[in-house]
């Protein structure tokens, strides 16, 4: 399990796929992350969270301040597991899990009438479209 680092939700453990592969985002990492940003980065802002896994750094982000988080991941196992941790966190109300492929829910995004301010992205290590992506 993981712990959120700072902010409302500080402390909380969140639940990790035990038989997935994913790699989440350590609490160092997250932690330096957010300081990097800094209260002013986060605050109010709407904040997308790519190849989502456990959720942890768009939950980091809520509980540090964000208005609003959008997971999008494509695995169905992940997705439920993201949203036991919102509801772990309480952020029911600011977050939104987007099952479905990263490329393709980023294009729906785009054609909506939706925008972040923070896009965080962090593709497995051998994911083949991170040119595209990054496009």
């Amino acid at each position: 399990m993981l712990r959120v680092t700072g902010g409302k939700a500080k402390g909380r453990l969140l639940k990790v796929p035990a038989e997935s592969k994913i790699r989440p985002t350590s609490e160092k990492v997250r932690e330096a992350l957010f300081n990097i940003m800094g209260p002013a980065g986060v605050t109010g802002a709407r904040f997308i969270d790519l190849f989502a896994g456990c959720g942890a750094v768009g939950i980091e982000a809520l509980s540090r301040g964000a208005e609003h988080a959008t997971f999008i991941e494509s695995n169905p196992k992940h997705t439920r597991i993201i949203r036991e941790n919102i509801e772990r966190c309480g952020f029911q109300q600011s977050a939104k899990v987007v099952f479905g492929d990263i490329l393709l829910m980023l294009d729906r995004i785009k054609h909506q009438d939706s925008s972040y301010d923070i896009i965080f992205a962090d593709p497995p290590y051998d994911y083949p479209k991170w040119k595209i992506l990054l496009s």
